[in-house]
């Protein structure tokens, strides 16, 4: 038998022996090819009930569901669809074995999208986020989880002069400098951010990270596993950098759309009453602070030799990956620059 069937096998075994710890039994399980860390499987039950199980990535620990838990139910307290974490027979918001840590979820009925193609998708993208950021303004738990800020592009920087140094003889080396030498160029033509408020944010809106209806309606933000407090112009800003590059992050032939952009910032800030001015005002300026950031994190992944989604099928190694990435956040990023004076001047 290949070896990845056989994979598949016990990973479907070892799916069923832990909806056990549930007392459930699957009629169906299906695994969904839906996001980079986590193994997803959609669970029909004999009774009708659907769920989403879950085997989390390493990098991941459990007290993630501490904060999943409470953030979705003061979500759906506020009458916003949201998936809720199942506990086990044992009363455990997951179930940790030998094979990691897995997790039961509710299942919300909907489509996602790997890209936005149009502006009315954009604009609805922009009202599910700020409904989710706006439900969660008065959230005031503290979070278990402790891990680092998502955003830091100083850090970036840092740990990319230090890959660069590390890594002197990669054979893509002096290709990682000069797309060093460029994103810091154009890094020092950008004014800091203000200081905003730290709200609570969900860390990772990617598109296809939100939940719509058939017709089109945002539903519900998924993936919760990033949650946790952000000057808000972060979040936003790699919302608007992922939702308005219409060829993906695997492609150098990318092109920022302003028309995509518009109507997010109009569907955003026509339901985020909350936002203070500053946050209003330095979304165009986040949204490059984030491109050039993802920008130098893919750079020093070419010489770590370092990505989990790497596609063997279209890039020889995950360095040549990586490159293309980081040329294509480079080149996103410089399509926004020339961009920036038209986009600014339309808020002032």
């Amino acid at each position: 038998m290949p070896s990845n069937e056989s994979s598949e096998l016990s990973e479907t075994a070892a799916a069923e022996q832990v909806l056990g710890a549930y007392g459930l039994h699957a009629e169906s399980l299906d695994y969904m090819n839906h996001g980079l860390i986590n193994r997803t499987w959609r669970i029909h039950c004999e009774n009708g009930a659907r769920y989403a199980l879950q085997r989390l990535s390493p990098i991941l620990g459990p007290e993630i569901h501490e904060d999943i838990e409470a953030v979705t139910a003061h979500i759906a307290a506020r009458g916003m669809a949201t998936p809720r974490l199942v506990r086990s027979s044992g009363g455990g918001l997951c179930v940790e074995r030998a094979d990691g840590v897995w997790r039961l979820l509710t299942w919300l009925e909907g489509e996602y999208h790997n890209r936005l193609e149009t502006t009315r998708q954009a604009a609805r993208a922009g009202a599910l986020l700020a409904r989710f950021h706006l439900a969660l303004v008065d959230f005031e738990h503290p979070f278990a989880s402790k891990r680092r800020p998502i955003h830091e592009p100083r850090r970036r920087i840092r740990e990319l002069e230090q890959a660069l140094a590390e890594h002197r003889g990669h054979p893509l080396h002096a290709e990682a400098e000069s797309l060093e030498r460029r994103t810091l160029e154009l890094l020092s033509q950008l004014p800091a951010l203000p200081d905003t408020p730290l709200r609570v944010a969900h860390g990772d809106p990617k598109i296809n990270n939100m939940l719509f209806s058939a017709e089109g309606e945002g539903l519900a933000m998924v993936d919760l596993d990033s949650l946790g407090r952000l000057s808000l112009p972060y979040e936003l800003g790699d919302a608007f950098r992922s939702w308005c590059n219409p060829v993906g992050e695997d492609s150098e032939d990318t092109e920022f759309s302003v028309e995509l952009f518009e109507a997010a910032r109009s569907g955003y800030l026509d339901v985020a009453t909350f936002l203070t001015d500053d946050e209003r005002s330095s979304l165009v300026d986040a949204t490059l602070w984030i491109t050039l950031e993802l920008t130098t994190r893919f750079t020093a992944d070419i010489v770590n030799d370092r990505y989990f989604g790497w596609d063997p099928g279209r890039f020889a190694s995950r360095a040549e990956h990586n490159l293309v990435r980081a040329r294509g956040q480079l080149r996103l990023a410089e399509s926004l620059m020339a961009a920036r004076p038209t986009l600014e001047a339309r808020w002032r």
